[in-house]
């Protein structure tokens, strides 16, 4: 379905807004032209599995800024009709929740609509030198959107600084306010090795890194692999993913076997899984995706049980490293949360923020001060494998 929102007519072509419900309405082509370039996590392919697997959100929406014929600028967005608050708020957030959710007796369900990526950092996909009204137009086009779909709360999820600067005057015009996101966690790679690798950290992190190693090599039952097609160990992927699921800072996207299977078997979703076997048993997995420079280790799976005594945890970040390494990659995102086990292995942090709205002015007003303090911003759990690591939606791994 295409529907026009607003056009402005002006030199030398008329703006106008579209608004599509599926990535397959747009022209590959087109969309690759304008996605961030080798973002693996911005594959068409991807975009479109994850609409047919069902991992959260009830519908998908694709603003299009058009100039005459041309598109210009894709904003991707997607609506939740009844979320739980306590899914979208990290753990301060649920404690700052108690005494309401107390004082109603039920748990607190919100109208959603949320804009950029549901799996990772937010972006307005969008060619250079756009007419300066082209913000104004796509932040119109929001509002018009959540009003016709009955979202009351509108989020741009974790966007980086140059993009919230771009569409920054049309968002103070609208009402929204600022939230810190929690960052990413990336690490730089300049090595052709994985021990190159590790001579590169600080002294302090060399020993923690060795020393994880070595208590994961004491055990002779246990074993890594790498596989390119993992769709026959999705039944059992299934129950590591959710024990991380059941710990998670939020829970946007919860993940089908159907999505597991697509990742595995699209061919133009270049996607690994790092695997751990203890004898013929899986007790972790690390989903990795990979582009021509860039790598983004997307999602985890751990068995709690066993996970400490073989620091799971490190231990397959570090064989997905090391296979970063091996196919040549620039970078690799491990993405959100356990903060202090990550900069260990050597990550710096790439810090996002949230635009908010919501359209009741009074609730608008609470929120701007309410907000940010719920939002959990430490992220440092878990890092050695324990309950409590973040697995769920940028979530993180």
């Amino acid at each position: 379905m295409v529907s026009p929102e607003r056009t402005v007519v002006g030199a030398p072509a008329p703006w106008q807004i579209d608004v599509v419900d599926s990535v397959s309405e747009i022209p590959p082509e087109v969309w690759r032209k304008l996605a961030p370039p080798d973002d693996p996590i911005y594959e068409y392919a991807l975009f479109q599995a994850m609409e047919r697997a069902g991992i959260g959100p009830d519908a998908y929406r694709y603003l299009l800024l058009r100039q005459g014929q041309q598109i210009r600028a894709v904003l991707p967005t997607c609506a939740y009709r009844a979320l739980a608050l306590e899914d979208a708020l990290g753990n301060e957030g649920r404690r700052a929740l108690r005494p309401l959710h107390r004082l109603m007796g039920r748990p607190l369900h919100i109208r959603l609509l949320l804009c950029g990526h549901l799996l990772g950092e937010g972006r307005v996909l969008r060619a250079d030198a756009l007419d300066e009204s082209a913000p104004h137009l796509l932040i119109e086009a929001v509002r018009r959107l959540s009003a016709s779909m009955g979202t009351r709360w509108t989020v741009f999820k974790d966007f980086p600084q140059a993009d919230l600067e771009w569409l920054d005057p049309a968002l103070r015009r609208a009402g929204y306010f600022r939230a810190p996101g929690l960052p990413d966690a990336h690490i730089s790679l300049h090595t052709t090795t994985f021990e190159e690798y590790v001579s590169t950290l600080s002294r302090n992190n060399r020993s923690t890194t060795r020393r994880n190693l070595a208590r994961f090599s004491e055990h002779d039952d246990v074993t890594m692999e790498v596989r390119e097609r993992f769709d026959d160990l999705v039944p059992a992927m299934m129950p590591l993913y959710e024990a991380v699921l059941d710990h998670a800072e939020s829970r946007l996207d919860v993940w089908t076997p159907e999505f597991f299977s697509l990742l595995s078997t699209d061919p133009r979703i270049s996607a690994k899984a790092v695997t751990c076997w203890e004898k013929d048993r899986l007790v972790g997995f690390l989903v990795c995706l990979f582009g021509a420079k860039n790598a983004v280790a997307i999602r985890i799976g751990i068995d709690y049980d066993c996970s400490r005594e073989l620091r799971l945890y490190q231990v397959t970040y570090y064989r997905g490293i090391e296979e970063a390494i091996r196919l040549g990659m620039a970078d690799i995102n491990l993405t959100q949360t356990a903060y202090e086990a990550k900069r260990k292995m050597g990550c710096h942090l790439v810090r996002f923020e949230h635009a908010v709205t919501h359209s009741n002015p009074v609730c608008r007003t609470i929120l701007r001060h309410v907000f940010p303090m719920a939002l959990n911003r430490s992220g440092d759990r878990g890092q050695d494998g324990a309950r409590g690591q973040d697995g769920s939606a940028r979530h993180g791994t």
